[in-house]
């Protein structure tokens, strides 16, 4: 996909971090953009922003998880601008990386409700927005892109983040399938997966999103512990690369057709390593956690 101007743009996560660098860029280049999130205010304030900046924008309330949200997104894109040409399944959380609840807890010790909020999030968001949007897409007959959005944490091992580990994994392998069956079909839709090192952004308090009945009986934080975890998690991740950094990637990734996205801070050596484990069938080694430039 090479020219940009007047294409519409649906970005999910949207009201803040990579998803709102996503918007602001695809709308700079003269896409007209949808901005879904399921932060209310947020998302306003970002909308809102974006119009200030002059550029074309609207935004939708709703929750990946749910098919029925995002296909009121669909039918919200096609009423205000006619198509899709671009879908950046970018909405995720950070499930037992969040630094609010229990943090790297034992897999064992996780709760049935962290484990099904994460993989609805994550996976099933991911695969709600390409049932949805993709028909639509390829019966359009033009040239478009889906970008997914995993992690490093997709192409790591290692004993922290099992669960959030495991959903971006799952993308990883989705979008691959996703890349072959659009070759395959000689479809004019081209799939990317981006691989995010850390990131300025606040998904590692993403619980401040995460609905009470995804919380087991006792276990959500006082007001009080939930406001200094999230100020915790904000400040730590501060350090991160900027969002409108990956931004500029992935707009030239769908310029150039390019499927893995990795940011410049992703340890390509401890991927190799981990790659020549499964080769060699040696077993993996315990590596220090990854942690942001400071």
């Amino acid at each position: 996909m090479k020219e940009f101007q007047d294409k519409v743009a649906v970005v999910t996560g949207a009201a803040s971090g990579m998803g709102f660098a996503f918007a602001r860029r695809f709308a700079q280049e003269g896409m007209r953009v949808v901005l879904a999130d399921v932060e209310s205010e947020a998302l306003g304030s970002a909308v809102s922003t974006l119009r200030q900046e002059e550029l074309e924008v609207i935004g939708v309330l709703g929750n990946v998880a749910q098919l029925e949200d995002v296909q009121e997104l669909a039918q919200k894109t096609l009423e205000s601008f006619g198509r899709v040409d671009v879908l950046c399944n970018n909405a995720g959380v950070a499930g037992d990386l969040d630094f609010i609840g229990q943090r790297n807890q034992p897999l064992w010790e996780q709760t049935p409700e962290l484990w099904d909020w994460t993989f609805g999030v994550n996976v099933r968001g991911v695969l709600n927005g390409i049932r949805t949007f993709l028909p639509i897409m390829i019966d359009q007959d033009d040239p478009g892109h889906v970008v997914n959005t995993a992690s490093m944490a997709g192409l790591l091992g290692g004993q922290t983040a099992g669960i959030y580990g495991a959903t971006k994994h799952g993308v990883v392998r989705i979008t691959e399938a996703l890349y072959f069956q659009l070759l395959e079909r000689e479809s004019k839709i081209h799939a990317s997966v981006l691989c995010p090192g850390i990131i300025n952004t606040r998904i590692f308090s993403s619980g401040r999103n995460r609905p009470d009945k995804f919380w087991k009986a006792n276990e959500k934080p006082s007001d009080n512990d939930t406001q200094s975890q999230i100020d915790a998690g904000d400040e730590y991740f501060a350090h991160g690369l900027p969002p409108a950094q990956v931004a500029e990637q992935v707009l030239e990734a769908i310029r150039d057709e390019q499927f893995w996205i990795l940011t410049p801070d992703v340890p390509l050596d401890r991927i190799q390593q981990r790659h020549n484990h499964i080769i060699e069938q040696t077993n993996p080694e315990l590596s220090p956690p990854f942690l942001p430039n400071r």
